[in-house]
C-alpha cells in the first residue's frame, strides 16, 4: 500500500495579531460602548449598548435597584415586578471560528483576520458584562467572563492553527454542538466554503441574533492579477492536489462570475432568514466589520 499523498504546506496557518492590535481593540471597544449609550438614550435597542432592551417582567427581588421597578404595573396589580432586559435573558455570546485548512491561505491569512474579528467581538461582549465563548474546533468552547484578563483571550487566539489538531469547519461544529438557550448572539466567522443555510437554520430561535462574517483572501475576491495569463500555482488546502501553469485568459472572468453568484446567493439567503451577513478580504481592518456584526437589523 502506498503512502498517503502529502498535503501542501499552508502559507499562513498560524494566527498573527498586529502589533497594535490591543491598542486598536481597546479604542474600538470604548467607541462601541459610547455608541451604545447614545443609542440607548434615544430609546434604540442595540447589541452594542448596555443590553437594556425590554422583553418582559419578573418578580422583584429584595435589595434590587428600585429604579428598575415597573411602578405602573405595581399600581395596577399591587405586585412588585421589575423590567426584564435582553441582557438578563441572553447573557451569552457564542462565536464559531473556522479553523479548517482553507483558512490558512491569504496575505494576511484568513485565520488571522478571523481571530481579530473574534477577539474584538468578544472584548465588546466582556465590556457589556456578558459571558463570551469561542468554539474553534470539535473540543470544548473557550469561555471568558468580565474581569478576566484580555491576555488570556489573546493567547488563546494566537494558539490556533488552520488545519491543526482538533481544527474544524463551521458546518462540522454546528452539526456536533448546540448553543445553550441563553445564547443571544451567535456569530459564525470563516470562509464558509462548505457551509449551507441548512447548517444555520436549526440554531435560529426567537431572541437570538445570528451573524455570518465571511472572510476571503484578497486573491480569492479579486483574482484577476493571479489568473489573467500569469503563471499560477494552485493547491487544494483541504486535500493534496497541486498544479502549476498559466491560466487561460477567460479563467478569471469565469471564476468571478461564479464568485459573484455564490456571494449574491448568501446575501439573499441570509436576508430572507434575518441573519446578519457581510463578506470582506482578510486585509480589511477588523474595525470596519465588527460594528456591522453587532448592529441590530
Amino acid at each position: 500500500m502506498g503512502a498517503a499523498p502529502k498535503k501542501p504546506r499552508l502559507p499562513a496557518p498560524r494566527v498573527k495579531l498586529p502589533r497594535d492590535y490591543v491598542r486598536r481593540l481597546e479604542r474600538l471597544v470604548l467607541q462601541l460602548a459610547a455608541q451604545g449609550e447614545r443609542r440607548e438614550g434615544l430609546g434604540q435597542a442595540h447589541l452594542l449598548g448596555a443590553g437594556e432592551e425590554f422583553i418582559g417582567h419578573r418578580p422583584y427581588r429584595e435589595g434590587e435597584d428600585l429604579r428598575r421597578l415597573d411602578w405602573g404595573l405595581l399600581a395596577r396589580s399591587d405586585q412588585a415586578f421589575v423590567r426584564r432586559t435582553r441582557r438578563e435573558a441572553a447573557p451569552v455570546w457564542s462565536l464559531l471560528l473556522d479553523t479548517s485548512a482553507s483558512m490558512g491561505i491569504g496575505s494576511p491569512g484568513k485565520l488571522s483576520q478571523g481571530a481579530q474579528l473574534a477577539g474584538a467581538i468578544m472584548a465588546a461582549g466582556l465590556r457589556r458584562g456578558v459571558r463570551v465563548q469561542l468554539k474553534s474546533g470539535l473540543g470544548p468552547a473557550f469561555s471568558l467572563r468580565r474581569g478576566q484578563s484580555l491576555g488570556i483571550l489573546l493567547s488563546h487566539l494566537e494558539s490556533l492553527e488552520a488545519g491543526g489538531a482538533g481544527s474544524a469547519s463551521p458546518e462540522e461544529m454546528l452539526a456536533s454542538w448546540r448553543p445553550a438557550r441563553e445564547v443571544g448572539l451567535l456569530v459564525v466567522i470563516g470562509d464558509c466554503v462548505g457551509l449551507g443555510l441548512s447548517d444555520l437554520k436549526p440554531h435560529q430561535r426567537p431572541g437570538r441574533r445570528m451573524v455570518m462574517l465571511q472572510v476571503l483572501a484578497p486573491e480569492e475576491l479579486d483574482p484577476a492579477a493571479q489568473l489573467a495569463g500569469a503563471a499560477v500555482h494552485w493547491f487544494d488546502p483541504e486535500g493534496s492536489e497541486e498544479r502549476s501553469g498559466r491560466a487561460p485568459g477567460e479563467a478569471a472572468s469565469v471564476y468571478e462570475r461564479r464568485l459573484e453568484s455564490w456571494l449574491e446567493g448568501w446575501e439573499r439567503a441570509t436576508r430572507s432568514r434575518g441573519i446578519g451577513w457581510s463578506v470582506g478580504a482578510s486585509d480589511v481592518p477588523f474595525e470596519k466589520r465588527v460594528a456591522l456584526a453587532l448592529e441590530a437589523r
